[in-house]
């Protein structure tokens, strides 16, 4: 009686380790499997992209961009400053002025349009407020440049009629080339630091 007591003593007792070793494996199990699933999630939420957050552009990238819009906008510029030109021949310079003006602003839009979307468009606005703030921003931005290029436009056309070395037009023409190289780098530092100078991620290489 005595060997089957202890017999049975054992048996119990091994049982139980057995039970506690599968309990004790199971919740390792279980600790290692959300682990991994905790690790899983940390590398989802380190994908690229997972924030919603567009990479940010590398500084050689965004001006070839801006670069490729400024020669789009000069197409504007010229084509709506020499079709106003067309209609009122040999303006002075004070009228060459106001007339290359009006062709900034339509080139102004077309800038605001592309830049937005495109150049700076890992810096859009994501909210109407964000989105109002950032066209007040371009519309000031557009005031600098419309002021910017008439002024140079106009010192250079009166400072070229003066000489008398290059015809009208010539002077014109360069005057205008003149401003708008001028307009371009002060639109392309207040876009950069100003404007659009909201959400910035990892630059693209």
């Amino acid at each position: 009686m005595r060997p089957a007591r202890g017999g049975t003593a054992g048996g119990s007792t091994a049982g139980a380790s057995t039970a506690g070793a599968s309990t004790a494996g199971g919740s390792a199990a279980g600790k290692g499997a959300a682990g991994e699933g905790a690790a899983g999630e940390g590398a989802v939420g380190a994908a690229p992209g997972a924030g919603g957050d567009a990479p940010a552009l590398g500084t050689r990238r965004r001006v070839g961009r801006f670069g490729v819009v400024a020669v789009m906008n000069a197409a504007v510029d010229v084509g709506v400053t020499t079709g106003l030109v067309l209609l009122r021949p040999a303006p002075g310079p004070r009228e060459l002025a106001v007339l290359s003006g009006i062709g900034v602003v339509a080139a102004l839009v077309h800038s605001y349009a592309w830049n937005s979307r495109w150049t700076f468009g890992d810096r859009a606005a994501d909210s109407p407020s964000a989105r109002r703030a950032q066209r007040l921003r371009f519309a000031a931005q557009g005031g600098v440049n419309v002021a910017v290029g008439a002024l140079v436009v106009w010192s250079a056309s009166l400072g070229l009629d003066r000489t008398a070395v290059l015809g009208p037009e010539v002077s014109d023409a360069l005057a205008k080339l003149l401003s708008m190289a001028t307009a371009s780098t002060v639109s392309y530092l207040l876009m950069r630091h100003l404007v659009f100078r909201g959400r910035r991620t990892a630059p693209v290489p």
